[in-house]
């Protein structure tokens, strides 16, 4: 038994479920796309152009461009910020608006939504994940960039799943504690 407590300390497998400010930040290689879907209530001035927005509601996607698949369980899209359009600089509001529908909240208060991907294990790589809404409610109507989001998650590396096989031949009886550890060192070693 001490072998296959060395095994698992040895080998970290990361897991789905993880608590999302603990999951690795996949932006870059997982995009966030935004899709304008609707504006509800504003304010217009002369000309009848449009300043600022109410409540406005985005259809958000995701978009693998890595070459690991990502696993459903764990892919989040976090709210970063919400810039207001500068008069001078650049000033986040996040703390103005509100988010609705949110999934939870990181440990430093920002909103976070799971990624609906219709009953799949994981977002293959270089494809895009359903759509879900991300509302925003702006009483004070300000005039808002885009919200800027993060993607979270974890991706399935070729190591990661060969992890989860030596440790699933372990837990089933078929190698011993100390084969799935000489196999994985020796697989670490090419």
């Amino acid at each position: 038994m001490a072998a296959f407590v060395l095994l698992v300390a040895t080998v970290p497998l990361l897991h789905a479920g993880s608590p999302v400010d603990e999951l690795p930040d996949l932006t870059g290689g997982v995009i966030p796309l935004l899709t304008l879907a609707d504006t509800l209530g504003g304010q217009l001035f002369a000309g009848g152009k449009l300043s600022s927005r109410g409540d406005v509601r985005y259809l958000v996607r995701v978009k693998n461009q890595s070459g690991d698949p990502i696993e459903a369980d764990s892919l989040v899209v976090v709210v970063h910020k919400i810039h207001e359009v500068p008069r001078a600089r650049l000033r986040d509001v996040t703390d103005r608006v509100e988010i609705v529908g949110s999934d939870g909240e990181t440990d430093d208060g920002k909103p976070y939504f799971r990624v609906p991907l219709d009953g799949k294990p994981e977002l293959a790589p270089y494809s895009e994940s359903e759509a879900f809404t991300l509302e925003i409610l702006n009483p004070d109507l300000l005039r808002l960039y885009p919200p800027v989001l993060r993607v979270r998650g974890l991706r399935r590396t070729a190591s990661h799943v060969y992890q989860e096989a030596m440790q699933n031949l372990v837990n089933q009886g078929t190698i011993t504690p100390e084969q799935a550890l000489e196999a994985v060192e020796s697989a670490e070693s090419y």
